[in-house]
């Protein structure tokens, strides 16, 4: 949805309310103009009334007496009114005067006088036509019409500008806010552009309500990460558990046959990629059903917790790894390691064991192992190099117990 455009309502409401003020001022014009052209043609009516009364008496003398010059003198006069585009006087006796333009002769608008004889006014002499000059009816409606239109102008133009100030400017900032990535409003207040003179309104109470939203959702977000976080690591913890279950033997914490079906493929193909030693010995605990026949399974467990102990402590940490394969059998892998170093490892566990009884109620059981020895060779399968460790061990079990056989003794029977 944030990629889709988003229409600012303060511009819309801008825009709409322009478009509304330009048609009423529009409206407005017009009305005010065809009320400026009626108000201000019956004001030239009525100029063009009181001017035909002044001059009326003046102009049917000097035709009573014929006198053009002074008829004309009077056209003259009476043209020179703002107003008045066109004179045309036309007497009885058919001679006719003009003065402006012409053009006006029978204008509409036009009006025409009577001249009558100044000692009787039954008797016409003529006629005097009074034309208006459109020019100044149009300027002056012009004027009117303008005038209004600005004012209405003006009054449109304010009301765009404090819709602007109180309500696009403060929208916009409340939209690239809401916009903003979660660190930029995390790091900074939403502020509402309003001038110092601004009351408090309702844009400023949406302002208030959002910020108050966004910093409980911001807590709430941080409770949640918090959350997540713990049940994550919760859940780490419970998957390591599980795969230390699933790879490490219960009883005495080594790892169990699983894990090393998996790992001495891995551990073959580094020596065959780096040419390096690897040698497997095969572990077995010298009469191991006596003891839990003699002495009980809980006492059997201890002996099998014991010897691993062992093999764990004379084995190199995190490089050699003890495996409990089966019962009382163990494996120890030993990466980097010939089979003479080996045959030294295991002589070592074998003397510690025999040297270290366990301890049951204060009596002590000896114990002792019979050790086989095989390293691996080059692109062996790793079934054939167990089955020569397994039969190692075998010779070792065979030829008395507590000894250490190796692949190369003469004594072992393939």
């Amino acid at each position: 949805m944030r990629d889709q455009a988003v229409q600012s309502v303060a511009n819309k409401l801008i825009k709409r309310i322009s478009v509304y003020c330009v048609a009423c001022v529009l409206a407005i014009g017009a009305v005010e103009g065809g009320y400026a052209w009626r108000h201000l043609s019956e004001d030239f009516d009525q100029g063009l009334k009181l001017i035909a009364q002044s001059q009326l008496p003046l102009l049917a003398a000097s035709v009573w007496e014929a006198e053009p010059l002074v008829i004309q003198r009077q056209l003259v006069q009476i043209s020179q009114h703002p107003s008045i585009g066109y004179v045309r006087l036309r007497a009885d006796i058919g001679a006719v005067f003009e003065v402006g333009d012409t053009a006006l002769h029978n204008h509409p608008n036009a009006r025409i006088f009577n001249l009558a004889q100044p000692y009787d006014r039954e008797i016409s002499l003529g006629t005097l036509e009074l034309a208006p000059d459109p020019t100044v009816l149009y300027a002056e409606v012009g004027r009117a019409v303008g005038v209004a239109m600005l004012g209405y102008g003006i009054l449109c133009l304010l009301i765009i500008v404090l819709l602007k100030r109180e309500v696009e400017r403060p929208l916009r900032h409340i939209l690239e806010y809401v916009g903003a990535s979660p660190d930029r409003r995390n790091s900074q207040d939403l502020v509402a552009a309003r001038g110092q003179d601004h009351r408090r309104d309702e844009i400023d109470i949406v302002v208030e309500g959002f910020q108050s939203l966004h910093k409980e959702i911001d807590k709430q977000m941080r409770e949640l990460d918090a959350e997540v976080a713990n049940r994550t690591q919760s859940l780490q913890s419970a998957m390591e558990s599980i795969q230390q279950l699933s790879t490490m033997d219960p009883l005495t914490g080594c790892y169990n046959r699983r894990l090393f079906n998996e790992r001495i493929v891995q551990e073959a193909e580094r020596a065959d990629r780096y040419q390096r030693a690897l040698t497997l010995v095969f572990v077995d605990i010298d009469f191991f059903k006596r003891v839990n026949d003699t002495h009980g399974h809980l006492v059997g467990d201890q002996v099998l917790c014991h010897v691993s102990t062992i093999m764990r402590r004379e084995t190199r940490e995190s490089v050699d790894w003890v495996v409990r394969y089966g019962g009382e059998e163990f494996l120890l892998v030993l990466p980097e390691t010939d089979q003479e170093q080996a045959i030294g490892t295991a002589e070592r566990v074998r003397a510690a064991i025999a040297a270290e009884p366990l301890f049951v109620r204060g009596q002590p059981i000896a114990l002792t192992c019979s050790f086989g020895v095989a390293q691996y060779q080059p692109d062996e399968p790793h079934v054939a190099w167990l089955e020569r460790v397994d039969k190692c061990l075998y010779t070792a079990k065979q030829t008395g117990r507590n000894r250490v056989c190796v692949w190369e003794n003469r004594d072992i029977q393939i």
